[in-house]
């Protein structure tokens, strides 16, 4: 009894039934994900020879996200969440295996591997935000920050797995099965959305009958009217663009500046989920404590300046214990600024503002992907990370001056008045 308490305590979100079913499908699905992240992103440089072409496989994987979220956004609140998640789902089923027999055929054409990114990325920029706005509809307002919490922790666990597995599944087996083991890996999830009762179809009918475009405005207009979801935009493209580029930063720093191999790779790759699953053990157990004014800025200033000293080590095991603290950081500043910005959201604008937020956190991903593999293939490897770094504390600390110096100068008005 006394340790259901706790459990409860710690993990409330996991007493409701359909976001069980929904949260032990995806582990399994995650884990079979980042196995093909991991080997999607060393076959491509293995093809390519080139920073820069892996940098640019960003754009057409996330490119469509940048495109079409915030239509997919007007798109979830007409039709059930649960039947979009299942379509969505199946189109990354089928997409993983089309990745195995491409590989299982030799073939090294970069175009054929850049067609199915842009597959994968349309199906994103309907799938994230019809997950993370599913969140509520599954456990209430009260434990949704416990339930993005623990959807990270699965992620991360993954992150922790998938690449250590997918290093060893590559090295004595091939990179074709990494592909198809994840085909494989999305069948528990399928199977435990259709498992859920909650449909998820929370459209209010005056808004079906804004036209499509008039919807996105009264999203944006929404964003901008709200100081606290705007800043915490505007922090957000930041660390997405240039603190979460380690698909790109890993393979080139592990095979050019540590002169290892798939093996050092999958095991940096793994250091970046072991910090995210620490961060997200954290966020479960102390997010509804945290106060969020000056979290987020602070958070990303700390991540700038730990990308910064990768610049001045070639030790393995500084580097690795660098990875676990970016690992952490990133995971915490993305939970804060997920909570922080649905808890400040309207019901009747939640599908819109989380096609946002997928937008800015998946979209600027080709932009951030392809500037650090410009800066890889101009100056090299190490120049990454620090590049990265540098320019997230620059334009964090100018956000912080705009945004929360002006706020403090009108109180201090208001109080004068």
């Amino acid at each position: 009894m006394f340790l259901n308490n706790i459990f409860k305590r710690v993990f409330p979100a996991l007493y409701h039934k359909d976001f069980r079913y929904f949260w032990f499908g995806q582990a399994v699905s995650v884990i079979g994900g980042m196995i093909q992240v991991t080997a999607l992103s060393w076959y491509v440089y293995k093809i390519s020879g080139s920073p820069f072409l892996l940098g640019l496989m960003s754009i057409f994987e996330y490119g469509p996200v940048l495109l079409l979220s915030l239509f997919a956004g007007v798109f979830i609140e007409k039709f059930p969440k649960k039947k979009i998640l299942i379509f969505t789902q199946t189109l990354f089923m089928v997409q993983s295996l089309m990745l195995a027999v491409l590989v299982w055929l030799k073939s090294e054409n970069y175009w054929y591997f850049a067609a199915l990114a842009v597959v994968a990325g349309i199906g994103n920029s309907i799938d994230q935000p019809t997950r993370q706005s599913y969140f509520i509809d599954l456990v209430g307002k009260e434990d949704l920050p416990n339930a993005i919490s623990l959807n990270s922790t699965t992620f991360n666990l993954a992150r922790i797995i998938g690449p250590a597995v997918s290093g060893i599944i590559m090295k004595y087996i091939g990179v074709a099965e990494c592909f198809f083991i994840n085909g494989l890996s999305f069948v528990p999830v399928i199977y435990g959305i259709t498992l859920i009762s909650v449909p998820g179809y929370t459209s209010k009918k005056s808004s079906r009958e804004i036209s499509t475009l008039g919807n996105i405005r009264a999203g944006v207009r929404y964003i901008l009217r709200h100081r606290i979801l705007l800043s915490s935009f505007f922090m957000m493209a930041i660390v997405c663009t240039f603190s979460m580029n380690t698909n790109v930063t890993l393979p080139v720093f592990a095979k050019d500046a540590l002169m290892g191999d798939e093996g050092t790779y999958s095991f940096l790759m793994s250091m970046v989920g072991v910090g995210s699953l620490f961060g997200a053990l954290f966020m479960a157990v102390k997010g509804k404590e945290i106060t969020y004014k000056y979290y987020l800025i602070l958070v990303a200033g700390i991540l700038g300046i730990i990308q910064m000293l990768t610049l001045f080590t070639s030790s393995l095991t500084v580097i690795s214990v660098l990875l676990i603290l970016i690992g952490f950081f990133n995971l915490c500043f993305l939970n804060g600024a997920n909570t922080r910005i649905q808890l400040h959201t309207e019901n009747r604008y939640r599908s819109r503002v989380m096609s946002m937020y997928t937008m800015v956190n998946t979209g600027s991903t080709p932009i951030g992907n392809s500037f650090t593999g410009l800066v890889m293939s101009l100056l090299s490897a190490r120049f990454g990370f620090f590049i990265d770094g540098l320019v997230t504390v620059l334009l964090i600390l100018l956000v912080f001056n705009i945004y929360y110096r002006k706020n403090k100068a009108e109180k201090k008005i208001h109080v004068n008045i």
